[in-house]
């Protein structure tokens, strides 16, 4: 996989666990000119917790890594949290407004869809572990 292919952040190992590590993550001035800075999400944050696999290397706790995600798990990431649930407030508020439902109940009914979406999205977090997989390497 190329460089341009993948997202990289630095982190400490703060938790090691059986078939994986908590990695927090570090917000570096470098975000600012990351060509992937608009699909990753964590530019915006201070310090983030991510779960990675467990590298074949032994680490431990106050490790320096870097951790990698594809530019493709990205993009799937921010499909999920934002543009899917986007374009489930924008077609069902059209939806219900052009069938004549007063603008308020519409809104309960979008704002009520959104939170079920958000539910189910939680409910199947153990999928989208198995699919969207960040990597460590040693820094």
């Amino acid at each position: 996989m190329a460089a341009k292919d993948t997202i990289e952040h630095d982190g400490i190992v703060i938790k090691v666990e059986d078939n994986a590590i908590i990695v927090q993550i570090q917000n570096q001035s470098a975000c600012a000119s990351c060509h992937s800075k608009g699909a990753c999400g964590l530019s915006e944050v201070a310090q983030k917790n991510i779960t990675a696999e467990k590298p074949k290397v032994p680490v431990a706790v106050g490790d320096k890594v870097i951790v990698t995600a594809s530019t493709r798990n990205a993009m799937l990431s921010v499909a999920f949290a934002y543009i899917i649930p986007s374009a489930l407030i924008i077609v069902l508020l059209a939806l219900l407004i052009t069938a004549g439902t007063s603008e308020v109940i519409a809104a309960a009914i979008v704002l009520l869809a959104v939170a079920v979406y958000f539910v189910i999205l939680y409910l199947c977090r153990n999928s989208f572990t198995r699919k969207i997989k960040f990597k460590v390497k040693i820094a």
